[in-house]
Order: C-alpha cells, then structure tokens, then sequence
C-alpha cells in the first residue's frame, strides 16, 4: 500500500468515527428513541453494542449523554418521543466545490424523486402512494448537514448513501495538491482555480447503472429525460427496480434496439444473482463482467467505476468530452492521464468543468 493509499485510508477511517458519533449524539439528544431503536439506527447491534461504541466514541454512557443535554435552560427536557427525523453534520475533509456537486445532482435530478434548490438537495426516500418522505442535504456557510427521516428503514444507511452521493470520503487536500503538481496548462489552473471538484457518487448503484447505459453517446439532458420516461413507464413513478425492466422493450423510450436490451440482460443479472451494488469490489466485479452485454461499451464501465464503484482513478479516456479538450485521440489520452494517477476521476472533473465553462461562453 502506498503512502497515498495510506492517507486516504485514514480520513476515510476518521469520517467514519466522526460520522458514527455524531449520528450516535442526534438519535439520542434529538430523539427520546429507546436505547434499542437508537442502536438500530446507528448501525449497532443492540443496546449492549450501543453502550460499548458511546463509551468509546464519547468517554460517556448513552444514558449519561441523554441526561446531560436533556434540559433546557426553561427546566424542560429536550428530544422527541415522536421524532420522525434527525440532523447530522457531515464531515468534509480539505476544500469542497459546494456550487460543483450541487449543480452536478441538479443537472440529472430525477423528477418526482430528486429536487435541487439552490444548495438543497432533497430526495424521496418512500414509495410512491406512502405518504411521502424525504431526505434533504443542505449548505450552511462552509457546511453539509444531513436531514434524515427515522420512518424509512435506519438512519445510518441512509447516511451511508448521503456519503457516497456527496463524495466525503475524499480528501480535497491530498487530491489538489497532486493534481495541481501533475496537470497541464489549462488543467492545472483550473486545479488551483477550482480546489474541492468531488466526484458525485451514486445515490443507488442499480439506478446509477441503468442511467450510464441510457446516457451512451447522448446529452446530460438527454440520458436525464431517457431516465425519467423509465420512471413513467416502468416503475410508476419509482426508479423501476431490476424485476421490473428485465422483460422489457426498453428501446421503445427512444434509444437503439442493442442498448435497449443491455439494460433488460443487466436487470436480469442483478435480480438473479441479488448484486447489491454498493462502491468497492464487489461493484467492480460487476461492471467487469457487463463488459460482455452487447450494447454496453468501454465508457460506460468507466463511467460506472466513477459514480458507482466510487473508483477514484477512474477515467473514461474515450469519452467525446475529453477527446474535445485534450484535442487528442483515445489512446494518447489513456497514455496521457498516466501521469494523474491515482486521482484521474478528479482530473476528469477539471476536464468537464473546463468544457463547462466554454459552453457558458457561446
């Protein structure tokens, strides 16, 4: 393991800690939750594990922590009997392109299912004909904090989700400096000019998959329409889920017959062998083996390896947006990022913030 590795190992490792203490805190301090259910949200076996994590994370037992912050300066006691959500402040680590990430979820926001206000993101977390509920992620001066509903399924993997989407195991630090050292003209400026691009991760790996073969070779806008007409049609305004598209003439929302059918087979893939599809390995085993589906392509792995493997040296080199800017070919790009190694996902990003910024200016 190298010595970049190595770091970020370590700030992912101290996210982590920071993120399970604070979620422990707000289930206790926001809620009056039985200890039972407080460790069921935070990930936690039981009661038992619950005490041993507080103690260790807080130097307090959960009963003591809720005891302290439970009385208000009026005499009354604080948290929620009946609470139905909690908020969590969610560790960055380094810079963080609030207006990037932001505009990058707005962009291909699903409708009925994501909305982007500003620097709010919100996405609904129950089924179509619940009542809704809904999860909401909003900036506060140079902060994130997460709003988690306690009414679908527990907060922490929900939390999970939120961390995968908004890229907060990165470490901006580590990433611009190297990136500033190895980019190229343009590039590097845009590096010093821009710290803190993320790599937007997904919300749910089945659904990231299905939306990267439908944006083969068309428009953000394109792909975000071809996805939304599935909602419409196949999961009746849910993403639809891999049983639900298995059998389907997907071609007929609009796009080629073979990539119709791609989408059909890895729905098939997914329903029958259970592919969770959470970031890592086991992702990447999967969008290795799609490689063999007609209809899905080289850049379409990639692409998945950036928001759903959460590959952080992913790097599409035939995409027609880096071919463009690069005024290169597909193999001397490859050759090219070589040096960018190990965070060319994040070099992808200046790439398309540049491309961004051009077509701004047309």
């Amino acid at each position: 393991m190298n010595v970049l590795q190595t770091s970020a190992n370590q700030v992912v490792a101290s996210q982590q800690e920071t993120l399970e203490r604070r979620l422990i805190v707000a289930l206790l301090v926001e809620t009056r939750l039985t200890m039972t259910q407080v460790a069921r949200h935070a990930g936690l076996g039981d009661a038992r594990a619950l005490q041993v994590a507080t103690r260790r994370l807080l130097r307090s037992s959960p009963s003591q922590l809720r005891s302290r912050s439970s009385v208000k300066a009026d005499g009354s006691k604080s948290g929620n009997k009946a609470a139905t959500q909690v908020e969590v402040e969610l560790p960055i680590s380094g810079a963080y392109d609030f207006a990037w990430v932001f505009n990058y979820l707005r962009s291909r926001a699903l409708q009925g299912i994501e909305a982007v206000d500003g620097y709010c993101y919100q996405r609904r977390v129950s089924k179509v004909g619940e009542a809704p509920v809904w999860l909401q992620v909003t900036r506060r001066q140079e902060s994130l904090f997460a709003r988690l509903p306690l009414t679908c399924g527990p907060a922490h993997q929900l939390l999970d989700r939120v961390v995968r989407l908004f890229d907060l195991r990165a470490d901006s630090a580590e990433i611009d400096q190297t990136l500033v050292s190895a980019l190229p003209g343009e590039l590097k400026q845009s590096a010093k000019d821009a710290p803190g691009l993320r790599v937007p991760g997904a919300w749910d790996g089945f659904e990231t998959a299905v939306r990267a073969v439908l944006g083969q070779q068309v428009s953000v806008a394109r792909g975000t329409q071809l996805a939304n007409l599935a909602i419409a049609a196949y999961g009746g305004g849910d993403f639809p889920a891999p049983h639900e598209l298995r059998h389907q003439e997907i071609a007929e929302l609009g796009m080629p017959g073979n990539r119709g059918r791609a989408i059909a087979t890895m729905a098939a893939w997914v329903a029958d062998k259970e592919y969770a599809l959470l970031e890592g390995s086991a992702s990447e085993d999967f969008v290795q083996r799609i490689g063999a589906i007609k209809g899905i392509g080289p850049w379409t792995q990639n692409y998945m390896r950036l928001r759903l493997v959460k590959d952080a040296d992913a790097f599409p080199h035939n995409d027609w947006v880096v071919l463009k800017q690069l005024q290169t070919t597909p193999a001397a790009a490859l050759k090219l990022s070589q040096g960018w190694r190990p965070w060319r996902a994040y070099a992808l990003m200046h790439i398309w913030r540049i491309a961004g910024l051009r077509r701004m200016q047309h």
